[in-house]
């Protein structure tokens, strides 16, 4: 790697000459014009505010009139034109949020030096300058508005963006609240940043890792248009940490509930639905103190702060009454005992120092630490308190370093260099839920999964994991701004391991039932451990001019990837005890990949307030190192990747209990069929031989990173009224390099098709009764051979396609009378087709490894493999007012989202089955679960939900006192979120959205 190093330094140094600021701060630019309308070169224009350290930021227009002031924190500035033998302009009051460029002319007149000419007028609201689609909350708006301050939440409360998992009042938790894809334009790549360096983890998502506010002055939200300084798209989140100042000042936030501060949305209906128990507030806890000031006047400041956060919430299921007890395989809700709950703490603390060493140079540093304890996480409508993953054992979300220095090395040149060091814990050892707290039961014991209600009890049926990650980021860029043009260099490097340990928290050998009647078995080969190094290192160059009323954009960006494994083996197991194999150090991926970025606004009628922006980008999906097993892409080409992953670790087989004594009494070794037990899906399962292999042309070369996505954006914006601004724009996302998994050892004459009949059902599409064609079983003859799983690309065999199209109406106004509001509505819809490569691979239909949205284990019939979505429309607002004389703070969110879709998915036995297919199902099976339903035909009841905020201001000298009261889900709205899958439980209630309940809210300012 040593020569992409020295490449990337030669390229940075060559290149002395630099576009915009590169950590998205905000910009000043204009032109200046005598009264003849001629452009004035040499003008000094000088950008003064409280919020720079250094006070006064100075530039000189350059031949064509034109100046760029970049790198200008959030604040209230002041812009000061002067020229000899021409007076004096000064514009006053220009507000800056974000990356917004604020357009600032000057006409410039003869006259002496000393006559200064104070030009008034309203802040730009309308960006001509840049395509890129950014939301900004401050500080002050994020402390006003009913939220968790959790980044993830605040994100969704923006046009476009969404959660999977939605949260009320941030009774998730902290971790909880990260959990779940985060999607804009049906990109789910989300970052979370810190003044622009990614602050995930090796194992990360993206969305963890920053979790006090009270570090930051301001939240950048991208959702189009990201720079080439990025190679990801979707939602990118940017925290702009704080400086200090001469003055100590700081704050403390605290807030309250309990379940005596909630009601009650469960009706009678979502009862007769089944569902068993609502998911709803215990307790919150939140403090967050803050303070800071001057170290030095003028030279070196500090800030520190400490949160603590508890949320605790019931969970739709009640504890199981038969846990722990060996003799008993059925789940029965403990009443008496009250809904389970899951709880999540997360303890931090972070601490700041800025030195403003020179006045051209600043330096600054951060520490941040977090621990969180889910103790316990994942129970669910699905999963029993025994049957939980996690236990009482700490998560370590992680201590990070950060180091910043900025140079202002000339007027126009800006050097900027960040260095992220993160170490992270992501579980200790673990154990199970229940029996931590049932310490005298202490039974191995076997997990079930109830195939009609989906509901696992009794024990963990998955691998556990323990990895430790760290993580090192250096990044460096150079600006140099000459007015009319600019030019941008710069690179990141980053280094990130994982040392991943998975193992069986109770028995390898979980069962399956349907309706209590034992069919299936699951045999896990744990324990092992796996190793990855990554390297994930970019340049880029970025030019912007400004020719006439347009500003033209193009960039160009390089990425490295390359994964590696070290030497590592793979011990026995229980249920596979002749393992014992060492792999040698083995290489995985290496990528190279090239993004274009491109971009024009235009200011349709010269006055700065009508833009037409339209954008063309190509972006890259994030690869880390999730957990091995996973069924995603990232997964498939990291995790995956690892020798000890790529072992046939798993395996089925069907189980017939013919004298119901809950024992399989077979020979589980035997891969063939045996006493009560069918063959093994998989015969390699224990052995040496690798499940799957990989096609060169996925694993090195140039623009072969799988799911990389292009991005086309067009719109305008436009100010209606001062301050008021409408932004009008269509979006379309298409995906390319789509993978596929071809089992080599089988084909499509493998295979039976048949069709079976959807039950006659009132909920289903026309009532039911119609055909479901196009089911594949394989043959008895090719069940059970050793798979040949070949990892390559669908255009191989086919037409694969993954869009998004729609429309976004959003709007931004500023404080006018004290009120503030933005928001909008998004609006589109998906398209998916895979059919071509369906017929060639009719195993792609199967599971998560179909591009539609199912279940694993669920086969989805092959006339469901094009499917064009509904256009589905969310809509999001922000609105916040200060009451006039009498201090009161009121605020409100506003979110409706669409339902979730709605799937069904049949278990057809074989007496279904066989008249159409002639026979039995393969390899013994007793059913096969197949969605019955048109993916994109229905959809389960809106999500309205309206938050609310009062507070009573009140001011003694220099300590300013909120006194708030926050009304979660104000009109007790009770849609479901997720609900039953399986048909013989359909539609029957899993979570729905979380009662109205009450919060006390505390902020001391001083």
């Amino acid at each position: 790697m040593g020569r992409i190093l020295r490449l990337a330094v030669l390229f940075s140094s060559v290149m002395t000459i630099v576009c915009s600021s590169a950590y998205a701060q905000a910009s000043i630019a204009g032109v200046a014009k005598d009264s003849s309308g001629a452009v004035l070169p040499g003008v000094t224009v000088e950008a003064a505010s409280p919020a720079l350290i250094e006070k006064v930021r100075t530039v000189v227009t350059d031949g064509s009139g034109q100046y760029k002031i970049e790198s200008l924190r959030t604040g209230t500035y002041t812009v000061t034109f002067t020229l000899p033998g021409f007076n004096t302009v000064k514009r006053e009051g220009v507000e800056l949020t974000g990356t917004f460029t604020a357009t600032i002319n000057a006409d410039m007149r003869v006259g002496a030096l000393e006559e200064t000419i104070t030009v008034t007028g309203e802040t730009p609201i309308v960006d001509v300058q840049n395509t890129k689609r950014q939301f900004v909350l401050g500080e002050e708006l994020i402390h006003e508005i009913p939220s968790s301050r959790n980044t993830t939440n605040l994100a969704t409360l923006l046009p476009g963006v969404t959660k999977a998992n939605q949260d009320v009042g941030g009774l998730n938790g902290e971790s909880g609240s990260t959990a779940g894809a985060v999607t804009i334009h049906g990109n789910a790549d989300v970052r979370t940043e810190v003044n622009g360096v990614s602050v995930h983890a090796t194992q990360g998502s993206g969305t963890n890792g920053a979790g006090n506010m009270a570090a930051y002055q301001e939240m950048q939200i991208d959702t189009s248009g990201v720079s080439a300084e990025q190679k990801e798209g979707g939602v990118r989140i940017n925290l702009i940490p704080r400086d200090g100042s001469n003055e100590f000042h700081g704050y403390y936030y605290g807030a309250f509930a309990t379940s005596s501060m909630q009601g009650s949305n469960v009706t009678q209906q979502l009862t007769d639905r089944g569902l068993l128990a609502p998911n709803a507030l215990k307790r919150y806890v939140e403090v967050n103190p803050f303070g800071g000031g001057r170290i030095v006047r003028d030279r070196l400041w500090f800030f520190g702060t400490v949160r603590y956060n508890s949320a605790r919430s019931y969970s739709a299921i009640y504890y199981n009454r038969n846990a722990g007890d060996p003799t008993s395989w059925t789940y029965e809700p403990d009443t008496s005992r009250g809904p389970a709950t899951n709880e999540n703490i997360w303890k931090s603390g972070n601490g700041r120092l800025t030195w403003q060493a020179t006045p051209k140079n600043k330096f600054g540093g951060s520490y941040d630490y977090a621990s969180s304890c889910p103790c316990p996480r994942n129970i669910s409508a699905t999963v029993s308190p025994e049957a939980g993953v996690t236990g009482y054992a700490p998560i370590k979300p992680g201590t990070m370093l950060f180091l910043d220095w900025t140079s202002t090395v000339t007027k126009r040149l800006l050097l900027e260099a960040r260095f992220m060091k993160r170490d992270s814990l992501s579980t200790r050892p673990l154990t199970n839920i229940y029996f931590t707290h049932n310490p005298g039961v202490g039974v191995l014991l076997n997990s079930v999964t109830e195939q009609s209600t989906g509901l696992s009890y009794r024990a963990s049926n998955t691998a556990a994991t323990s990895s430790r990650n760290p993580t090192r980021q250096p990044r460096l860029t150079l600006s140099y701004i000459t007015g009319a043009q600019d030019f941008k260099v710069g690179f990141n490097l980053a280094y990130q391991s994982q040392d991943q340990k998975a193992y069986s928290i109770d028995s390898p050998i979980s069962y399956r039932f349907n309706n209590g009647m034992p069919n299936q078995l699951t045999l896990l080969a744990t324990p092992w451990r796996t190793f990855i190094d990554e390297q994930d290192h970019g340049m880029f160059v970025q030019d912007r001019w400004r020719v006439g009323r347009a500003t033209l954009t193009g960039g160009l960006r390089y990425d490295y990837f390359h994964v590696s494994f070290p030497a590592q083996s793979v011990g026995p197991s229980p249920v596979a005890p002749a393992r014992s194999f060492d792999f040698p150090e083995t290489k995985g991926v290496t990528w190279h990949d090239l993004e274009p970025r491109s971009g024009v606004a235009y200011d349709l009628f010269g006055d700065g307030k009508t833009a037409v922006k339209v954008s063309l980008n190509k972006y890259l999906a994030f690869y880390g190192a999730p957990n091995a097993g996973g069924t995603d892409t990232v997964a498939t080409f990291t995790s995956n990747m690892n020798p000890t992953a790529r072992l046939v670790n798993t395996t089925n087989r069907s189980w017939t209990d013919t004298n119901r004594n809950f024992v399989p009494d077979c020979n589980l070794l035997d891969p063939a069929t045996n006493g009560e037990c069918g063959p093994m899906a998989n015969r390699d399962f224990g052995s040496t031989r690798p499940g799957s292999s990989y096609d060169p042309d996925t694993l090195s070369g140039w623009n072969r990173r799988p799911d990389s996505n292009w991005q086309f954006s067009a719109g305008v914006q436009r100010e209606l009224l001062p301050n008021v601004s409408v932004d009008v724009s269509y979006f379309r996302t298409w995906y390319t390099n789509i993978v596929v998994t071809d089992d080599r050892a089988i084909g499509p004459s493998d295979f039976d098709t048949f069709s079976i009949t959807a039950p006659s059902d009132p909920n289903l599409p026309s009532g039911g009764g119609y055909p479901v064609t196009g089911v594949y079983n394989l043959k008895p003859a090719s069940f059970g051979r050793p798979s040949d799983n070949y990892i390559t690309f669908a255009d191989k065999y086919g037409k694969a396609i993954n869009h998004w199209n729609g429309f976004d109406v959003t709007f931004n106004a500023r404080a006018i009378s004290g009120l503030s509001l933005q928001g909008g509505t998004s609006t589109g819809r998906v398209s998916t087709n895979n059919c071509e490569v369906a017929a060639k691979l009719p195993e792609i239909l199967f599971g998560a490894n179909n591009l539609s949205d199912t279940n694993a284990n669920v086969w989805q019939p092959a006339a469901y493999c094009h499917q064009v979505g509904h256009f589905l429309t969310q809509a999001k607002v922000i609105a916040t007012y200060l009451v006039p004389r009498i201090d009161v703070q009121m605020a409100a969110t506003v979110q409706s989202l669409p339902g979730p879709q709605v799937f069904a998915n049949y278990t057809a036995t074989n007496a279904v089955v066989m008249p159409s297919l002639g026979r039995a199902l393969s390899g013994g099976a007793q059913n096969i679960v197949v969605n019955i339903t048109p993916p994109g035909t229905m959809f389960g009841e809106r999500m309205n939900e309206l938050d609310l905020r009062i507070g009573k201001i009140l001011r003694y000298g220099r300590v300013r006192t909120t006194a708030s009261i926050d009304l979660y889900n104000v009109f007790n709205s009770n849609p479901v979120l997720t609900e039953s899958r399986a048909y013989a439980s359909w539609r029957r209630p899993q979570s729905i959205l979380g009662p109205r309940f009450l919060e006390l809210v505390l902020k001391v300012d001083y």
